[in-house]
């Protein structure tokens, strides 16, 4: 057995271990890692963002003033406003792929990741916030670093989008009205020399622990050989 991790599960344990205990516990790295974290309202916020990103007329009900699109068993409630803006941000990038998945062998686990946008040799990654945002909330991540190597590219950038004066007690996952405020410029980020040990650091880091933890049994199976290796550079 080879197991399966992903980008995003190794981003949770990088801000857990980085110390960001405020935002994020062991606890909720296990629970990302063996599925049983529920999906919360702001993270069923961003997947109906993305959806439309992705697809440009994703399956969504009329709603009043908006459009509803249903994420894990409930509702995000858009207003034309926000899904116009996303529609805009997709047509910025008319020849793109979206939603590539790739996988990278690192010897005793293979990594997955989904990349939003391809375009040409850059990476773009759409973001939703429901706070003003800090560079270094995106420029300490593991995800681009991880991404650059196993897709290739040379630049990866975050998008970042803001629902202004959320509150999720009052909101839940119905933005309707809420102001969405684009960030310029984007964080932009770019592969270095270094990138590939730092990520083969990381994914050390989480196998000690994950086994220390009784976790890395309960990954699933990567599923078949893979010969892909990671450590594919930007040409």
């Amino acid at each position: 057995m080879k197991p399966l991790v992903r980008v995003t599960q190794l981003e949770k344990f990088r801000r857990w271990i980085g110390g960001e205990h405020g935002y994020v516990t062991e606890d909720d790295v296990i629970a990302a890692l063996t599925g049983t974290a529920p999906t919360p309202p702001r993270a069923a916020i961003g997947t109906a963002m993305h959806r439309i990103v992705e697809t440009g007329r994703p399956e969504a009900r009329h709603i009043d003033g908006g459009r509803a699109i249903c994420v894990d068993g409930r509702e995000v409630m858009l207003d034309v406003a926000q899904c116009r803006a996303a529609l805009a941000y997709r047509a910025e990038f008319p020849g793109a792929l979206h939603e590539v998945r790739e996988y990278a062998d690192y010897g005793d686990i293979v990594v997955t990741g989904c990349a939003d946008i391809i375009n040409g040799f850059e990476l773009r990654d759409l973001k939703t916030r429901f706070s003003t945002p800090r560079d270094d909330d995106y420029t300490d991540s593991a995800q681009w670093r991880m991404y650059l190597e196993m897709f290739g590219a040379e630049t990866f950038c975050f998008d970042i989008f803001t629902f202004e004066g959320y509150d999720e007690a009052r909101h839940g996952t119905d933005v309707r009205g809420l102001a969405l405020r684009r960030q310029t410029p984007p964080v932009t980020c770019h592969y270095y020399d270094d990138l590939p040990d730092d990520n083969r650091r990381l994914i050390a880091d989480f196998a000690r622990w994950a086994k220390a933890r009784g976790v890395w049994d309960k990954l699933p199976d990567a599923g078949k050989p893979w010969t892909y290796q990671a450590n594919k550079r930007p040409q």
